[in-house]
């Protein structure tokens, strides 16, 4: 126990700082991070006997994390989402020709299980996980938010269903997830931005109304990102993506529930609590 606290705590204070430097600083941890979910991603996907094209996974998630990185190197801050469409399109079309031409003594000859998994992981790891970014170049007070509601979500839901739990949310997926323990961590979500947006009101125009939307997006789809992980662990027969972070598992089992929420948060802080649809 006093191992999985260290490293937990440790992981937060490195993360914290880089988190609060950010520029070039955050944008080097977050793309090792890109390749290390990348990599467990692909190891989940093969345990499960599927085989995607593994350097392209990792290819477009790069292409995806350098495209969000740009504002950070003095680019527009709206070029990333220009450029996304682009990027989507061609890591598809680019998948469908590498798995096209792919069959030798090493590598099997694609299947269709192959090319979905492939567009799959570039789009798990790849585009939800760059929204990251573009959030903290929004300010940091609106990361901090972010992040915190996701971590309380979590908080909630666990302590909830400890104390509280009786009906089975989605037991063939995650047998110890249970309604209780879910609506308790959608509570604590709502809280915490709450809290968070009336000591920040001036960065959210004083309106505690986006408090509200905030812990609901984060409350809701933070549970579904947890949950798809588990769906695919539990499809794969695995119980963490990896080990990187010892007792905690890997990074994915860490920040699955944060990839859900991102996209949401980010385009309802640029649409309607900056005003820049």
């Amino acid at each position: 126990m006093n191992n999985r606290f260290l490293v937990g705590l440790s992981v937060f204070v490195f993360f914290f700082i880089c988190l609060y430097i950010g520029g070039w600083v955050l944008s080097l941890i977050g793309l090792f991070v890109t390749l290390q979910v990348t990599s467990e991603y692909i190891n989940i996907v093969r345990a499960k006997g599927i085989h995607p094209s593994k350097w392209w996974i990792r290819f477009v998630g790069i292409l995806f994390w350098f495209t969000t990185s740009l504002p950070v190197f003095g680019y527009p801050s709206d070029l990333p989402l220009k450029l996304y469409v682009f990027v989507f399109t061609f890591g598809v079309i680019g998948c469908f020709f590498r798995l096209i031409f792919r069959g030798n003594k090493n590598e099997p000859i694609a299947s269709i299980s192959d090319i979905g998994a492939s567009v799959l992981g570039f789009v798990y790891t790849g585009l939800l996980p760059s929204f990251f970014l573009l959030i903290r170049e929004l300010g940091f007070i609106y990361v901090i938010v972010t992040i915190l509601a996701v971590a309380y979500c979590d908080i909630g839901a666990y302590f909830g269903g400890k104390i509280f739990g009786k009906n089975p949310l989605k037991p063939e997926i995650s047998p110890k997830k249970t309604f209780e323990g879910s609506l308790s961590g959608f509570v604590f979500s709502l809280l915490m931005t709450l809290t968070l947006v009336y000591f920040n009101q001036e960065a959210f125009n004083h309106n505690l109304f986006h408090g509200v939307m905030i812990g609901v997006i984060a409350g809701i789809f933070s549970q579904f990102g947890d949950l798809f992980e588990s769906l695919l662990k539990r499809d794969a027969g695995l119980k963490d993506s990896g080990n990187l972070l010892l007792s905690h598992g890997g990074i994915l089992d860490r920040l699955d529930s944060y990839f859900f929420v991102l996209w949401a948060v980010y385009f309802y802080l640029l649409w309607v609590v900056l005003g820049r649809f």
